[in-house]
């Protein structure tokens, strides 16, 4: 990804407070290929991840980036483990 003087988004930094207690303001800041800057939500980032609407993530914003952080979405962990069967079966899917 490139900068903001450059053709593609990226994020910027976290919405929850880290190992070293330090907290961030928010979850991401994706800057649009015209500079604008879009902030992401914890909410948008469970969406992108694959979490269902209805999921309730706790309050606390570190807690909840951390879910979000450290998940696999569920669609790459359905195709991963279809693959490994596939595999061990001997078949092709």
């Amino acid at each position: 990804m490139r900068y903001c003087d450059g053709a593609s988004a990226r994020r910027r930094r976290s919405h929850f407070t880290d190992h070293k207690g330090c907290n961030r303001s928010r979850f991401a800041d994706i800057w649009l290929p015209d500079g604008t800057v879009k902030s992401l939500s914890i909410e948008g980032a469970a969406i992108l991840q694959g979490f269902p609407g209805w999921y309730e993530f706790p309050n606390e914003a570190a807690t909840a980036g951390s879910i979000i952080g450290y998940s696999v979405p569920p669609s790459f962990a359905t195709q991963l483990f279809i693959s490994a069967q596939s595999k061990l079966l001997g078949v092709t899917v």
